[in-house]
C-alpha cells in the first residue's frame, strides 16, 4: 500500500488541487491499495472543510505546537502503507511521474526518491508572477538532502524516528543528512513531480517574516547537528558564504585592527543583494539590509539557540 500524506496550514485554493491531483494520479496508474492523509497545522481558513469534500480523505489536526516535522510524523504514525508519499499542500503533484519510480506488484523501486518540480510563484495578493523550475537537472542525481516532496519506504523513516520536531525549518534537509549517515542519499528523477504554488523565495515581505520568526536560525542548529558531513558544508558555502566572510572580517578586526575586510564583506552583500533580483531594484537596500542582519543573527544563534523537541499533539477530524 501506499500512503499519500498530506501537510498544510492555510492553503486554500492550493490544498484543493492538491487533493485533484492525487485522486487523478491513483485514476490514472489505477492504484488499488492507498489511502490519502491529511494533516492540518492549525488553520484559520477553510482548509478542513475542503479536505472534507473529498471522499476517503482521512484528517487529522494538530492540537499543540506545529510544524512540518510534526505533521509529517502524525501522518506516518497513523498511515498504513509499507510507501510513504509526502506532499506539501500547496503542491500539485503530476500523474504520469508515480510509474517511474512504483508499481503495486514490487512496491517502491528506490528506498528514497523524488524528482522535479516546478515552482509557481505569486505575490502577496495572490497575483501570478512567473514560474521556474526549482532543480535544473538534465540527469538523474543522488543527493545528501531533500524537501517536503519525497516518496521513501516507512521501515527507512521509522529506522531513523522519522522528523525531528524541534526543527521548524530545516527539517527536511535533516531527513536527509540523517539517512545518508546509513548511506541512504535521495534519487532525484530529473522527470516532473509536481508543481508547487508558492510566494517567490527572494520576495522581500516573505524574507523578512522569516527572518522576524527567526526560521533562518534552523540552519544554525541543522549545521550543528550535522557539523562532520560534507554535503552540510558545500551548502554552507553555497547558501551562508557571507556569513563566513563576516566572520572572517570581525577575526582580522581583532587580530589587525584594521576594518580593511570589512570593505570586501559588504562588497559581497551588494553582489549578493543584487543577484537575479528580476528587476526589483526598489527593494535593493532593504535586501542589503537583511543580508547584514542575517549574518548577525547567524553568529549569535550558534552560541544562544538550542531548540528543544515539540511534544505531538493531535486529534482525528471526522
Amino acid at each position: 500500500m501506499i500512503s499519500f500524506i498530506v501537510i498544510g496550514r492555510n492553503e486554500g485554493w492550493k490544498l484543493t488541487k492538491c487533493f485533484q491531483s492525487i485522486f487523478k494520479t491513483i485514476e490514472h496508474n489505477k492504484l488499488k491499495e492507498h489511502e490519502i492523509i491529511y494533516v492540518d497545522s492549525l488553520s484559520t481558513d477553510d482548509s478542513i472543510e475542503r479536505a472534507k469534500k473529498f471522499n476517503k480523505v482521512i484528517i487529522f489536526q494538530i492540537t499543540g505546537k506545529y510544524n512540518a516535522a510534526i505533521g509529517r510524523n502524525i501522518g506516518a504514525n497513523e498511515s498504513k502503507g509499507e510507501i510513504l508519499f509526502f506532499i506539501d499542500g500547496d503542491m500539485e503533484i503530476i500523474a504520469d511521474f508515480l510509474p517511474l519510480v512504483y508499481d503495486e506488484k514490487n512496491g517502491l523501486k528506490y528506498d528514497f526518491v523524488s524528482g522535479q518540480f516546478e515552482n509557481n510563484y505569486y505575490d502577496n495578493n495572490g497575483n501570478f508572477l512567473y514560474k521556474e523550475n526549482y532543480h535544473s537537472l538534465k540527469n538523474d542525481k543522488y543527493q545528501s538532502t531533500t524537501g517536503g516532496l519525497f516518496i521513501i519506504k516507512k521501515n527507512l523513516w521509522e529506522f531513523v524516528k522519522g522528523m525531528r520536531t524541534k526543527y521548524r525549518r530545516s527539517q527536511d534537509l535533516d531527513l536527509g543528512l540523517n539517512l545518508s549517515k546509513i548511506d541512504v542519499k535521495l534519487l532525484r528523477k530529473k522527470e516532473l513531480l509536481a508543481k508547487h504554488h508558492t510566494i517567490a523565495y527572494k520576495d522581500s515581505i516573505r524574507m523578512w517574516k522569516m527572518l522576524v520568526k527567526g526560521f533562518d536560525l534552523y540552519r544554525v542548529v541543522l549545521y550543528r547537528d550535522h557539523y562532520r558531513s560534507f554535503a552540510m558544508h558545500k551548502d554552507y558555502l553555497r547558501t551562508n558564504y557571507s556569513n563566513l566572510f563576516l566572520i572572517f572580517s570581525v577575526f582580522m578586526l581583532i587580530m589587525t585592527s584594521s576594518y580593511f575586510s570589512f570593505l570586501l564583506y559588504f562588497a559581497i552583500i551588494i553582489v549578493r543583494s543584487g543577484f537575479n533580483m528580476r528587476k526589483d531594484i526598489i527593494n535593493f537596500p532593504n535586501r542589503i539590509i537583511f543580508f547584514i542582519l542575517r549574518d548577525i543573527s547567524f553568529i549569535f544563534a550558534f552560541f544562544l539557540f538550542w531548540p528543544k523537541k515539540k511534544k505531538i499533539e493531535y486529534m482525528r477530524i471526522k
